[in-house]
């Protein structure tokens, strides 16, 4: 009996129950990503899992808005000019009382002194006195006071105001800030203290002096009680709303104050902030609304919580359920989307979603005081459209699949010509294959361009070890080998000259292959002396068998070159900066163990010396740091200009040691393009070293000169001079040809960045010196393009 009717019977009996349990289905799996997702969100929110990106996120979205500044508030500004005019940091504490009267004279609100003067002044003690009456005479001064770790142990104490300045004070504050995890300030604790004394933040300390009426309790989150640093308390937390970037508060000089420049009515009424601003002064922070490198000075972050106190301008971190509950509401709406609109309404309504997610994060703080953490949100909106769009397209080539499978099978189905483009199912499946094979065809393009897209060599054997594959990077790397063919050369005769590290062993041998089924590797060096990382990483196919091998060389040379110049960087801070501090403590214990002796001026000198190298260490290292990575800052300048500022640097130096400045200019500007700073101090180096190492009472000549190639700066000395072997270790780091390093200050780091310095700008520093003929140090620079062309002087 023929049982095909019945049987196709039966499957048009089973078809409708099919179409029935699709959406069952399709409401089974939408509700089991939504709980998934909304359950990763609240998760999410809860742990703050997310909390460096919510922090970057809601740091930019706070640049879209600017913050009401009040005019109450005015920074006496420490800034450069002042320090110009002035001199070198630390003043006298005298300038800081005849400011302080000006200030008082105006009759302002309340004065912050943000300035640290935790002892007396046993330079000039009457300036103490002077400014502790110019305190009393105001009485409306407020003074910081913060913790310090004095002996570098890590137990923090106290650093109160001088006593003479602290009993005339008015009030004091602590200036404390919190630094987050990723370095930058956002918040700060109202109040501060340990035992049974508390001490509220600088600027509200300032703002009560001035007859401000503070909340109470004041405004932050309460903190817990293990919010503690030892003994140190802390509570109120608070977030500060950055009302803008650094600059947005009134200013006015401390020089032009100091000179009465700066009109009463500026001050009078004003709560006054004094402190520094200056790039120099190390007293800034990188805050919300710092730009790319730009810092806040301490006293500007002190204005704003001031600014926010007096505006009632709140902000708080959200707690963790409103996070959630705030994350949850956009997902929730992209799910109902993805679920009930079709696929572009869909889309269009997730990316509305974002908008709307970050618009509401960017209005909260202004409108609710709040600071969300929106995150989890956005990323649960960004998935929930890819997930139920690749969640029902995976059912559809299921569907697809099955179809193709089933129709294979059906033998009641008619013969279709392979030629026909009807449109049927059978040519809908041959369609579909075309387009797996134009997709096989396309990866591989993919995987050939991507392995051409690598930047290291990498090479594709097969079990025997012949080179099957390379990549550009590998024939441009053995391009230098004068190497050309790599298809069917073996790779032990390839990677013959490849040693690894530390011993004469190949790094690779074709025994290697049939020994190892798993990736191996080692470090290794070539013959052209190159660092490099060897990897060797079998491929199987589908029954587990290895098919080839990939093998890369990855140059690490500038990896090992760093690491050797951490080692340098360590042994300086080991060695040559503990060296003079473990001296300079080493005779304070010997006078320790002498009380009752004076201390004799020949100790003195000694710690003043040892003093002063660890200040040049730190000082040269640093400029040559900064010679090494900061970005050259171009611009076009006169030689003869910078010459000028270096000889007014090392004037003084030559007058102590009776040295001659003989200088040799050009009659027309010596223009080129360069970092100014950078440069005029390499010039003082190649002066200050002239004058140290040529001997007393000798002459130093410095010329500019036009030269075919651009414009020569020389400098001439008459000191011993060099043998060739002194002149080849010139310019290494720690390097100093002295006999007699007492005599002469210095560790060794000056030609080194002179050295830097020139061949970042494109020339070379040169060296022409014989024993007992003095030395001449020499680079040239490129003229500016617009004098490049000018007819250089005729040689002689």
């Amino acid at each position: 009996m023929n049982t095909r009717p019945a049987e196709s019977t039966s499957s048009q009996w089973l078809e409708p129950p099919r179409r029935a349990r699709r959406p069952q289905k399709r409401w089974f799996e939408w509700g089991l990503l939504s709980a998934a997702l909304l359950a990763c969100v609240v998760a999410l929110s809860c742990s703050r899992g997310l909390e460096h990106i919510d922090l970057a996120l809601t740091d930019q979205l706070a640049r879209l808005s600017e913050q009401q500044v009040s005019p109450e508030i005015v920074i006496v500004a420490i800034d450069d000019k002042s320090l110009a005019e002035i001199g070198r940091w630390p003043w006298r504490r005298g300038f800081h009382a005849a400011v302080l009267d000006r200030i008082t004279a105006a009759g302002p609100r309340a004065v912050g002194l943000d300035l640290i003067l935790v002892e007396p002044d046993h330079a000039d003690t009457a300036d103490d006195a002077l400014l502790a009456e110019a305190i009393a005479r105001s009485g409306k001064v407020v003074l910081p006071l913060m913790l310090m770790d004095r002996q570098g142990t890590g137990r923090l104490s106290r650093m109160d105001p001088a006593p003479a300045l602290a009993e005339r004070a008015a009030a004091i504050g602590h200036i404390h800030l919190e630094i987050d995890s990723d370095g930058i300030v956002r918040s700060t604790f109202l109040r501060e203290g340990s035992g049974g004394s508390w001490w509220q933040h600088f600027a509200a300390a300032t703002l009560r002096v001035g007859g401000f009426a503070l909340p109470d309790p004041l405004p932050g989150e309460r903190a817990p009680a293990a919010q503690q640093v030892g003994a140190w308390q802390r509570d109120h937390w608070m977030q500060i709303p950055f009302a803008g970037p650094p600059g947005s508060y009134e200013r006015v000089s401390y020089v032009d104050l100091l000179k009465g420049k700066v009109p009463p009515e500026k001050l009078a009424g004003k709560y006054v902030l004094v402190g520094a601003t200056a790039a120099g002064m190390g007293d800034a922070y990188a805050t919300p609304r710092s730009g790319q490198g730009e810092l806040m000075p301490g006293v500007e972050i002190s204005a704003n919580v001031m600014n926010s106190l007096l505006l009632d301008h709140r902000l708080e971190r959200a707690a963790a359920w409103q996070d959630a509950l705030f994350n949850m509401l956009p997902v929730a709406l992209a799910l109902l989307a993805v679920l009930l609109l079709a696929p572009t309404a869909s889309l269009l309504t997730c990316a509305a979603l974002l908008v709307a997610t970050l618009t509401a994060t960017a209005l909260a703080p202004s409108l609710a005081g709040l600071q969300f953490a929106p995150t989890a949100g956005l990323l649960g909106v960004l998935l929930a459209y890819p997930l139920w769009v690749w969640r029902r397209l995976r059912a559809a080539m299921g569907y697809l699949i099955e179809e193709f499978q089933r129709m294979e099978t059906r033998r009641e189905l008619p013969t279709m010509l392979p030629a026909s483009r009807s449109g049927d199912v059978l040519d809908r499946h041959i369609d579909a294959l075309e387009n797996a094979s134009e997709q096989l065809r396309n990866l591989n393009r993919f995987v050939s361009e991507t392995l051409n897209s690598l930047p290291d060599a990498t090479l594709i054997a097969d079990t025997q070890g012949q080179v099957l594959v390379a990549n550009q990077a590998a024939y441009r790397y053995f391009g230098k080998q004068n190497v050309t063919r790599l298809r069917g050369r073996p790779l032990s005769e390839l990677l013959g000259g490849v040693r690894r590290t530390g011993t004469q062993q190949p790094v690779f041998d074709v025994a290697q292959l049939r020994e190892h089924t798993q990736p191996w590797g080692s470090e290794a060096r070539d013959a052209a002396g190159r660092d490099l990382l060897a990897r060797f990483v079998p491929c199987f196919n589908t029954d587990g068998l290895t098919t080839s091998w990939i093998a890369s060389l990855v140059d690490i040379t500038p990896i090992r070159e760093a690491e050797r110049q951490r080692d340098v960087a360590l042994r300086f801070i080991s060695h040559d900066m503990r060296s003079p501090q473990s001296s300079i403590l080493a005779l304070l214990e010997l006078q320790r163990l002498h009380p009752a002796q004076p201390m004799q001026p020949d100790t003195l000198g000694r710690i003043e010396r040892h003093a002063r190298r660890t200040l040049d260490l730190a000082e040269e290292f640093v400029q040559l740091a900064k010679a090494e990575s900061s970005a050259y800052r171009l611009q076009t300048v006169d030689l003869t200009d910078l010459l000028d500022e270096a000889l007014d640097e090392v004037w003084p130096q030559a007058q102590a040691r009776q040295v001659g400045l003989e200088v040799q200019r050009p009659e027309e500007p010596a223009l080129c393009e360069a970092d100014r700073g950078l440069l005029t101090r390499a010039i003082a180096n190649l002066l200050g070293n002239a004058v140290k190492y040529g001997g007393e009472k000798t002459q130093v000549r410095c010329a500019v000169r036009r030269t075919r190639d651009g414009w020569q700066v020389s400098v001439t000395d008459q000191g011993p001079g060099m043998t060739l072997e002194q002149q080849t270790a010139l310019f290494q780091p720690f390097t100093r040809l002295t006999p007699d390093q007492s005599t002469t200050r210095g560790v060794g780091l000056g030609l080194v960045f002179v050295r830097t310095v020139v061949e970042r700008h494109g020339a070379r520093i040169e060296v022409h010196s014989q024993p007992g003929h003095g030395a001449t140090f020499q680079f040239t620079l490129a003229a500016s393009p617009s004098h490049a062309t000018a007819k250089p002087p005729a040689l002689g």
